[in-house]
């Protein structure tokens, strides 16, 4: 399994400051950039441009905190996430008031859809505008919760500095089991919050 930590040449942690990871990322890419081997060998070309490749990957996965919490829960439990289906019980409430606004958006563009005169169109660019704020409303909440969830990634850094990395009870002294379920929740809030976003574009007239 490839550690996108250590290609990036940062300490494993829940959180990481995107600033940092940007910054090694550009370091890391001007060192060895195809571009800039033009006098190296077609191996030594190759080679620069697979790692190029692989530090490409490490920033994309480790600047984006959905894929970056399922990266760390895959290498210190040495095992694939499972992709969870249903919905936990303390986020149901969330499940039923963006289905609701989905729902209204979706009955509201069919009916727009369905309206062949430009006039008629126009009358209805009033409702679209107050479930666009609907969307933008919830959306909101959202992302308030997802900047939650940031600072509890923070919390949880304390607890994974200060375990070795090579220690034989490292697996048993990570909060894991509090981190799957960050990253649980974290999936359904990034879902939601896309499914709002790609309505609200639609919404506009």
């Amino acid at each position: 399994m490839v550690d996108h930590f250590e290609k990036l040449g940062v300490h494993r942690r829940p959180w990481l400051d995107i600033d940092l990871i940007k910054q090694r990322f550009h370091d890391l890419s001007i060192e060895i950039h195809p571009d800039h081997s033009s006098d190296g060998s077609v191996n030594i070309k190759k080679e620069n441009q697979k790692e190029f490749v692989n530090i490409n990957l490490a920033f994309q996965c480790l600047s984006d905190t959905k894929l970056r919490v399922r990266h760390l829960l895959e290498l210190e439990s040495g095992r694939a996430s499972e992709n969870v289906q249903s919905v936990p019980s303390e986020m149901t409430d969330w499940f039923t008031a963006v289905g609701l606004v989905c729902k209204k958006v979706d009955l509201f563009l069919v009916k727009k859809d369905e309206q062949d005169s430009p006039m008629l169109q126009a009358s209805l660019m009033e409702e679209g505008m107050l479930l666009n704020d609907e969307v933008s409303e919830m959306h909101q909440k959202l992302q308030f919760e997802l900047n939650g969830i940031n600072e509890e990634l923070k919390i949880l850094n304390k607890q994974w500095d200060s375990v070795e990395d090579d220690s034989v009870e490292r697996i048993d002294k990570l909060p894991l089991i509090e981190l799957a379920s960050i990253g649980q929740r974290l999936s359904f809030w990034v879902k939601w919050s896309s499914q709002l976003g790609e309505r609200s574009s639609r919404l506009m007239f």
